[in-house]
């Protein structure tokens, strides 16, 4: 049996993990979006947030979103397949590769995206307003070197 020391120790660790401390502020991210978004709930705002961020606004193959996601093509076909429904994407043939498709925004896609920024935008400033500017920037840039890397952390 686990001692009481060995389990606040443990409590302590989980607590502090960065894992899990990204997806807490994830859900409170998403919480406060779909408060602001006025009705997605987070439910749907996660199944969205899963792929949107992955296409480029330019459009993107699935096959570089399935590999971006970390996914399978049919899984991203599904993906894609609810949020084309939604009216937000659509698939066009890739004049690369008429053999690909690009995933890409249509207009409702885009005004959407739009308005979710605005949105993002606010939490933004409610984060800053909770922990400082200095600290919300130094939070922004080592996000950043996380995501993207060394060298496009400071672009």
């Amino acid at each position: 049996m686990a001692t009481r020391s060995r389990l606040q120790a443990l409590q302590a660790s989980r607590r502090q993990g960065i894992g899990r401390l990204l997806l807490l502020a994830r859900r409170d991210f998403l919480a406060r979006l779909g408060d602001l978004m006025g009705g997605p709930d987070e439910t749907v705002l996660a199944a969205r947030g899963r792929l949107l961020p992955y296409i480029d606004i330019e459009g993107t193959r699935s096959v570089d979103l399935a590999r971006r996601l970390g996914v399978t093509k049919q899984a991203v076909g599904r993906l894609v397949k609810d949020l084309e429904e939604d009216g937000l994407l659509c698939r066009e043939t890739d004049g690369a590769d008429g053999r690909a498709f690009l995933v890409k925004f249509t207009d409702t896609g885009l005004d959407y995206l739009t308005r979710m920024h605005k949105c993002i935008s606010q939490i933004e400033r409610d984060y800053e307003r909770m922990v400082g500017g200095e600290r919300m920037e130094v939070v922004r840039e080592v996000l950043m070197r996380i995501s993207y890397g060394e060298d496009d952390a400071a672009h």
